[in-house]
């Protein structure tokens, strides 16, 4: 009865073996692997060039990271990781060779792309829509990522200049005290104020109590008037007392409004950029410009050459397997790209990988 047992039981143990065979290209088995040598390979022509930039500012992360690397204008057999930094990718790429890829506008490039991930390679776009025409164009996609530029950080985004250029009056008929009540409920470090006009003092002490950074110039200068003009993300009026003269001038200089849409505002026949009434109007105003503003901070914050080299970093332990899966992607959330490009942009729908022997990473059991 055994024996029939186990006869009956092949044809299970053949499919099994035949789909370990199919899968085992997919699994990931954890290497003990101490250090890396990564060869980052530039042209000599292009070094003084923004390749050139790019492969110093990741050499320099590297190092810092305490990854041995070099700079080289070949390939190396020696070294755990080449890199490319260079659009000539050598007939000795293996399955350890990454290469960035600009850009794809000619048959012959996209032809060169497909002769390098044949030969194993990884190829590494600068966005979602490069690696996406490429898949479409028939590059497999576990052969493709892409990984976002990074930004200098030495240019920050300035504040929002917001103007005022009109005086107050006893009767309080240009509402100038809605400022008070606006900027307790918006973020004062995203905006400056520009006030120009008599009677500001009591108004300003309050706002700079709140933290709002304001220029203020309490007599009327025509030459200083005409140069803040031109130099406003938006003149502010909050008035009803037939218009602001002020709101011409935005206008001609082609500068963003936030005014009340009442008098003449209404008769130049350009268009008010926010009309606003009410304190509530104008906090909803300055808080989506202030999401705006926020999105620009952050992208320089996240967008360094440390997060660059770091997301090569990670695609490289993985091709080496030199860590375990749940190391490497400790950073899932942070970002889409880089190793999170390649495996087919979300990891638990795409293909299996293996922790150990046999098991994906999925696995309930």
């Amino acid at each position: 009865m055994k024996l029939k047992r186990r006869i009956r039981q092949i044809p299970g143990w053949i499919r099994s073996i035949f789909r370990y065979i199919k899968r085992k290209k997919y699994m990931y088995f954890p290497k003990e692997k101490k250090d890396m040598y990564v060869n980052i390979i530039i042209a000599s022509k292009e070094k003084s060039w923004i390749l050139g930039k790019f492969a110093s500012c990741v050499f320099d992360e590297l190092q810092r990271m305490g990854v041995k690397a070099v700079i080289s204008d070949r390939f190396n057999s020696d070294a755990d990781i080449n890199h490319f930094f260079t659009p000539n990718i050598t007939d000795k790429a293996d399955g350890n060779t990454t290469f960035m890829i600009t850009h794809v506008d000619t048959a012959l490039k996209l032809e060169q792309i497909k002769s390098a991930v044949s030969k194993g390679a990884v190829g590494i776009c600068m966005s979602k829509e490069t690696r996406d025409r490429l898949i479409a164009n028939g590059v497999p996609a576990n052969r493709v990522c892409y990984i976002n530029p990074a930004q200098d950080g030495q240019i920050k985004p300035r504040k929002v200049l917001l103007g005022i250029t009109h005086r107050v009056y006893k009767d309080n008929r240009k509402r100038e005290t809605m400022l008070i009540d606006i900027f307790k409920q918006v973020n004062t470090e995203l905006f400056k104020l520009v006030i120009m006009g008599a009677g500001w003092e009591e108004v300003i002490s309050v706002l700079s109590k709140l933290g709002l950074e304001v220029e203020y110039y309490p007599e009327f200068d025509k030459e200083k008037y005409n140069e803040l003009m031109v130099n406003l993300d938006f003149y502010c009026y909050f008035g009803f007392d037939e218009g602001s003269m002020g709101y011409l001038d935005a206008v001609a200089a082609g500068v963003g409004t936030i005014v009340t849409p009442q008098g003449y505002h209404l008769d130049t026949k350009a268009e008010i950029t926010y009309s606003v009434n009410t304190v509530e109007d104008v906090v909803t105003v300055l808080n989506e410009i202030g999401v705006k503003r926020e999105q620009s901070i952050q992208f320089a914050q996240s967008w360094t050459w440390n997060t660059y080299a770091l997301k090569h970093l990670e695609l490289w332990k993985y091709l080496l397997q030199a860590e375990p899966m749940e190391s490497i992607l400790k950073t899932r959330g942070l970002y889409i790209d880089g190793i999170y490009s390649l495996l087919l942009d979300n990891i638990r729908d795409s293909i299996p990988f293996t922790t150990l022997v046999g098991r994906s990473i999925d696995s309930t059991e």
